[in-house]
């Protein structure tokens, strides 16, 4: 049943097809960007990704995230190198109402506010860093961040750092995979276009003969004798019979 309250559609974009809005109200300072990629490196990309189809598919929502992803994927938006697929909301609505749902999804006014008796009991469960907290919410929230130390954040960092490679090496793994995959595919569609033509040229083949008929025998070996052939042959080539006509001609 449909339901007037479920206004967006989620489909797959290529990020050449994005536009970033160009008066995004959000900013994100360094450090909590490095948060959001450390998050995201863990977990993907979790969360809508809003876009309005009306507007030439204009980033509404998702601007820090999508910003994140391109470096991920080393994307370049001058060149539009290293393109790729994402998943994103898309709406169709138009201008006034896009610049109100930029501000709504964007505001943290809108979004609530912690219930910090039940954040302190999460945080000992967990890597307070992965979910995106840093050392100042944690005193913040009245939480002794001490209990993981600054040499284990540090291990945890280098490990990430040494594992970058090894999942890069894994993208462009997965990237030629599809690659050659992409390249079957064409082959075969090569291949079975060039059997189509060549069944639709034998069927055609089939086709190419001439039927003569005659009343009698005798004027059946009356126009083979005209024109040099065997009367008694019951199948006769139409290049040579072609042939034998021009030089009669041209006799």
């Amino acid at each position: 049943m449909d339901n007037k309250y479920f206004t967006s559609e989620s489909v797959e974009l290529l990020r050449s097809q994005i536009n970033l809005h160009e008066k995004n109200p959000r900013t994100i300072p360094e450090e909590n960007r490095k948060a959001l990629k450390r998050g995201i490196k863990k977990f993907g990309m979790v969360g809508g990704i809003v876009v309005n189809k009306r507007t030439n598919y204009t980033l509404v929502s998702g601007h820090q995230r999508l910003s994140v992803m391109d470096e991920l994927q080393k994307y370049n938006p001058d060149t539009k190198n290293n393109d790729y697929t994402i998943r994103v909301d898309l709406i169709d609505v138009e201008e006034k109402e896009e610049k109100e749902l930029l501000i709504l999804l964007n505001n943290p006014s809108a979004q609530g506010e912690w219930d910090y008796d039940t954040l302190r009991e999460l945080i000992p469960d967990i890597d307070y860093k992965d979910a995106g907290l840093t050392e100042q919410d944690l005193d913040i929230i009245g939480v002794d961040f001490n209990f993981q130390t600054e040499e284990e954040n540090a291990i945890t960092t280098e490990l990430d750092d040494l594992m970058a490679p090894v999942h890069e090496e894994h993208q462009a793994e997965v990237a030629q995979r599809q690659a050659e995959r992409a390249e079957k595919v064409a082959h075969m569609k090569q291949v079975k276009e060039e059997v189509k033509q060549a069944a639709t040229k034998a069927a055609a083949n089939m086709d190419a003969y001439l039927m003569l008929s005659f009343d009698t025998w005798d004027a059946k070996a009356e126009f083979c004798e005209k024109f040099g052939f065997n009367p008694d042959e019951k199948f006769l080539k139409g290049e040579i019979f072609s042939e034998k006509i021009e030089t009669l001609l041209t006799e």
